[in-house]
């Protein structure tokens, strides 16, 4: 069911639900940014009143190319919404610094996840090449998981990893503060990343992109945890295109929010933790819409 939320909302924000079963995910026209994903009254994704970087959005890779802050009428901006049954389009206006556009779509697929399909067009007068990034900010205090790529010519971690048996990278993202920032760069394979928080397990599956294609000075994934503990970013990144002028790259992620079993606990090298987390992916990967 997809319905409008004017209550709460602040400046005339437009801001849109989908529910797949007892999961919502609520967006907001303003970057058409995914600023609440719920299982119930257990949220998984961070607020803007708890740091001006919130909720979840799609950036363009490299950062290189626009260094900080992203492009505004891509992260910002309102974007024109169209509603057609359960699934919600989101079209940005031609930004004409960066010489794109985004379109992002919002489908409820069954009863239990949501499939995003992301556009990145060029409007500009020349080739581009760019790959989609999607950052998605959560609270400290989980553990993130995904299955390991293997060795490439990436830049250096600075977020501690765990590699397990089976080629797992566990990542532990506790609360305490630190000094600096810190970042986790990593290849990985069967193209997606879990975290469990809170008795809860976030899945993003992603079409699984090859060291060869990845954007410079960036990695498939990505962990970023902030210094003072006010969140963490779940980041995945597509295929590195050159997209000539009016060309357009399509990227897709199944979002999926899970309650975590009892018998299961969330501790990193949990195997029975891995194994349903997989479990999950085989059956996104399984349903067509």
């Amino acid at each position: 069911m997809l319905q409008k939320d004017i209550a709460g909302s602040s400046k005339s924000e437009k801001t849109f639900e989908l529910n797949a079963g007892n999961t919502t995910m609520k967006i907001s026209a303003n970057g058409g940014r995914i600023i609440s994903f719920r299982l119930g009254n257990k949220e998984l994704i961070t607020d803007k009143s708890e740091h001006e970087n919130f909720g979840s959005t799609l950036w363009t890779s490299p950062q290189s190319d626009w260094g900080w802050p992203p492009y505004r009428v891509l992260d910002a901006v309102e974007y024109r919404v169209e509603k057609l049954g359960d699934t919600l389009k989101m079209t940005s206006e031609p930004d004409v610094i960066s010489g794109l556009q985004f379109e992002k779509k919002f489908i409820v697929t069954g009863n239990h996840f949501i499939r995003i399909e992301y556009l990145i067009r060029n409007v500009g007068e020349q080739a581009k090449k760019v790959a989609p990034w999607e950052v998605t900010r959560v609270p400290c205090g989980g553990m993130a998981f995904f299955p390991w790529g293997g060795k490439a010519t990436i830049p250096a971690s600075t977020l501690k990893t765990n590699l397990s048996k089976g080629n797992v990278n566990w990542v532990s993202i506790d609360k305490t503060t630190i000094p600096n920032h810190q970042k986790l760069f990593a290849t990985a394979r069967e193209g997606w990343l879990a975290y469990a928080f809170n008795n809860l397990l976030l899945i993003k599956q992603f079409p699984d992109t090859k060291p060869a294609n990845y954007s410079p000075n960036q990695a498939e994934v990505e962990i970023y945890t902030n210094k003072d503990k006010l969140y963490a970013e779940l980041e995945n990144h597509g295929m590195f295109t050159l997209l000539q002028p009016g060309q357009a790259l399509s990227y897709v992620v199944n979002w999926q929010l899970q309650a975590i079993p009892k018998t299961i606990k969330s501790d990193a090298g949990n195997t029975g933790l891995f194994s349903f987390a997989r479990k999950q992916v085989c059956v996104m990967n399984n349903t067509h819409h």
